[in-house]
């Protein structure tokens, strides 16, 4: 019976992660391409107030919109995730500590998406007119915190630590990686003549799908991480961190 409760639970979480990927697939698909024909068409074509609209909401490069809010929702969902973790593991003996350190790092990235408070380094410009003048102050920014994290996450599970490795890479890539090329392409600002070109939009396409993949690859390996099992007292949130731990040599039943 506590086999299929496990089977069920894995099917669940595997149907909900694949229908977020698909909902942000199509949100960033409609808003690149809505957004590219809306700066290339005359506003007289038929259709251009709707692609207009659906431009302003879901256009991954711009702000305050429903894109934005989306993909803060997904790293805030990381961020409670990595925290049931630590709570889950630290009543198992083991501790919490690292788990609610990116739990903490999940919900800052959460508030820049919805805020854009990298942008805010552009004050610190340094005379940069390479790529984005944040860039200048956040990629030197982003080793350090990255290496800081990954010096914490000598302290959480070794599986778990690999996937979220990978995803975090995969994040970077789009958030610091893509964003720096595009930069470069546009000359380190935005005009109207840049934003509307085709090369921008397949960046911001790339950078942003990068980026939703990362964090879904994080989500992913931080809700496999935990089981809910039946148990006389009701249900209970459990890892497999314990069962991990266990000896390999131990010995097996024989018939």
């Amino acid at each position: 019976m506590d086999i299929q409760t496990v089977a069920v639970q894995g099917t669940a979480r595997r149907r909900f992660l694949w229908t977020v990927a698909l909902v942000c697939a199509v949100m960033l698909l409609t808003g690149v391409v809505s957004h590219y024909l809306r700066e290339n068409l005359d506003s007289t074509t038929p259709g251009w107030p709707a692609l207009s609209s659906a431009a302003s909401l879901l256009y991954a490069d711009g702000e305050a919109n429903l894109w934005a809010w989306a993909s803060g929702l997904l790293l805030a969902g990381i961020g409670l995730a990595l925290a049931s973790v630590g709570f889950t593991a630290r009543t198992e003996g083991a501790s919490g500590a690292p788990y609610f350190v990116l739990a903490a790092v999940a919900v800052e990235l959460s508030a820049d998406e919805i805020a854009q408070l990298h942008e805010k380094l552009a004050r610190f410009d340094l005379g940069n007119r390479f790529t984005f003048a944040w860039l200048t102050v956040g990629v030197p920014l982003a080793i350090v915190v990255g290496l800081i994290v990954l010096w914490i996450a000598r302290g959480i599970d070794r599986r778990l630590r690999r996937r979220l490795i990978v995803a975090g890479v995969t994040y970077l890539m789009g958030a610091v990686g893509f964003e720096a090329l595009g930069g470069i392409v546009v000359g380190g600002h935005l005009d109207d003549l840049s934003r509307a070109s085709l090369s921008y939009h397949l960046l911001v396409g790339v950078e942003e799908g990068l980026e939703v993949t990362g964090a879904l690859l994080a989500l992913a390996a931080a809700l496999f991480a935990l089981s809910v099992e039946r148990s006389t007292a009701g249900l209970v949130l459990r890892t497999g961190f314990a069962s991990a731990r266990r000896p390999r040599d131990r010995p097996q039943d024989t018939d």
